[in-house]
């Protein structure tokens, strides 16, 4: 698979090197620790990858909570922050709680992976897990890590309920020494999203009907006014559109390319 490209960030405490890998998956890392959010095989190939130190996930869809990467780049040393969503995961054997005669779960959003990683993976019992909650605190490795809300509102399944149940995922704001990284989560332009205003990286998803439309998207990055900006676990792409209602001053990346990089080739 096509190396990606890193970008360099200074902050008072370390050099972070940061890569968006595909779909949700972003590689950081910073002063020889590695830290990986949302690892997923079907966007990339974790195979050869530095072990992780930190892992975060974000909410339990299978896109997001992806065993087979896991197994790839974790160790017994690594540690998890979770969201609540994957937390049900890993305290109740879901695959044996089919119970309807569709073989669908009860109660579970059919997105879920309902795989227990620490049942799949051996070597992951090992591994001390934080689960948080909406706003929630945690320190994890040397990382400020706060959980921050992420759902849908106006974006329904056809059964009626949210694609993105509020309470069950999370986004997580990073803080390196008072240099902070946001990442939305799988959400839409809601209130709570407010608590990453002026990060100076923001990783935003851009797709329909899971998360933000480009006009949404937009307004979110306004609001939020980060120093750089990354679209991430878009199905299609045009920056220029992004770039154009953007405000002066968020520095806007696609795959890890700045745009004025690529207006200029």
């Amino acid at each position: 698979m096509e190396a990606k490209r890193y970008n360099t960030f200074y902050t008072p405490v370390g050099l972070l090197n940061v890569a968006h890998l595909g779909h949700g998956s972003v590689h950081i890392e910073w002063e020889g620790m590695h830290i990986y959010v949302d690892p997923y095989n079907d966007a990339y190939d974790f195979t050869g990858m530095k072990k992780a130190d930190l892992i975060l996930l974000t909410h339990a869809h299978t896109d997001h909570y992806d065993c087979e990467a896991i197994k790839k780049i974790a160790t017994p040393n690594t540690k998890f922050v979770v969201s609540k969503g994957v937390g049900t995961c890993l305290d109740n054997d879901l695959l044996r709680m089919r119970i309807d005669v569709d073989n669908n779960p009860l109660n579970v959003d059919p997105s879920t992976n309902l795989e227990n990683m620490k049942k799949s993976i051996a070597f992951l019992q090992l591994c001390s897990v934080a689960v948080m909650q909406n706003g929630d605190k945690v320190k994890a490795r040397g990382v400020e890590i706060e959980a921050t809300p992420a759902y849908n509102v106006e974006q329904k399944r056809d059964n009626g309920h949210p694609f993105h149940i509020k309470g069950e995922g999370n986004g997580y704001i990073l803080n390196f020494g008072g240099f902070k990284v946001y990442f939305a989560g799988d959400t839409e332009f809601v209130p709570e999203m407010a608590a990453g205003k002026g990060a100076d990286i923001a990783f935003l998803p851009k797709n329909l009907p899971y998360t933000l439309s480009d006009e949404k998207f937009i307004e979110a990055a306004n609001m939020l006014n980060p120093k750089n900006l990354f679209p991430i676990h878009y199905f299609e792409m045009d920056w220029k559109k992004l770039a154009r209602g953007l405000k002066p001053g968020i520095s806007l990346y696609v795959d890890g390319v700045h745009c004025t990089d690529i207006q200029q080739k």
